[in-house]
């Protein structure tokens, strides 16, 4: 079995095993971020829940923030505005979970899933604070998976891994899925951020960094030139800075960018 088969086959285990699924998603791209066959597998199921915890609300302006929450909420998606960096509606986000199947369960026991980057482990640290005790892992999950008691009613799947969706390069690294450094070609890597980052807004990269360009290679050109990256000789190091540039957009979130909620909902207008 393939690391993908294996991953999908724990992820369903978790959710057949869990009351509620919390689906952890970027509140700067929510469309891209989303694992919706999970979602349907759980909307299938009326003895689940599925909660998403819109996590990085911070990064984007609170009327897009919720414009997207009327979106989810439109497509009968429970969506609750997080922060981990903030510990914005950390505390909402527990209560929703126990407040999810009603009284008649005393132990209600949730799974996280989301993509890498979208901050499901720094909200699972939270939820967790220092009075959480591990307890010993469900038979019949990998070793890997393991159960947090939160409190002396809720307990939480906490697994490693990431949901395998099909992204093109330049969103795989707009949502930060996969590491600079991991990359075959860090310059054709960066050039296809660029590019993706002036589909959504054109002059987000110029504002932010002062530099003017007419193509990703030149950005990144220009890019090596005012941070001084150069290799012995003089020649301008362009992998050097590639690796920089992304770096700085996946681990500062340097650079304000968002999906356009309007755009989104032309899109599904046309796709009707």
């Amino acid at each position: 079995m393939s690391k993908k088969q294996d991953f999908d086959t724990m992820v369903r285990k978790m959710i057949k095993g869990s009351d509620v699924i919390v689906e952890v998603i970027d509140a700067r791209f929510p469309s891209l971020s989303r694992a919706k066959r999970y979602e349907n597998m759980v909307k299938r199921d009326r003895s689940k829940k599925l909660l998403v915890a819109m996590n990085k609300v911070d990064l984007v302006p609170d009327k897009i923030v919720q414009k997207w929450r009327d979106i989810l909420n439109d497509e009968r998606i429970d969506v609750i505005p997080t922060s981990a960096r903030e510990r914005l509606s950390t505390k909402i986000l527990r209560n929703s979970i126990i407040r999810a199947v009603g009284k008649d369960f005393f132990y209600i026991t949730a799974c996280f899933i989301g993509l890498p980057n979208t901050g499901k482990s720094s909200l699972i640290n939270i939820l967790k604070g220092r009075s959480s005790a591990p307890v010993a892992p469900i038979p019949g999950f990998t070793r890997a998976l393991q159960v947090l008691r939160i409190t002396t009613r809720l307990r939480i799947f906490d697994t490693p891994g990431v949901i395998p969706t099909k992204l093109s390069l330049g969103d795989q690294i707009l949502l930060g899925v996969i590491k600079p450094e991991k990359l075959p070609d860090y310059q054709k890597a960066a050039w296809a951020l660029v590019h993706r980052i002036d589909q959504i807004n054109p002059n987000a990269i110029t504002e932010t960094y002062e530099i003017e360009y007419e193509s990703p290679p030149e950005f990144i050109e220009k890019f090596a030139e005012k941070r001084h990256k150069r290799k012995k000789g003089g020649e301008l190091d362009l992998d050097t800075a590639a690796v920089i540039f992304m770096t700085e957009h996946i681990n500062k979130a340097r650079i304000p960018v968002w999906e356009n909620p309007e755009e989104y909902l032309r899109k599904k207008e046309e796709n009707v």
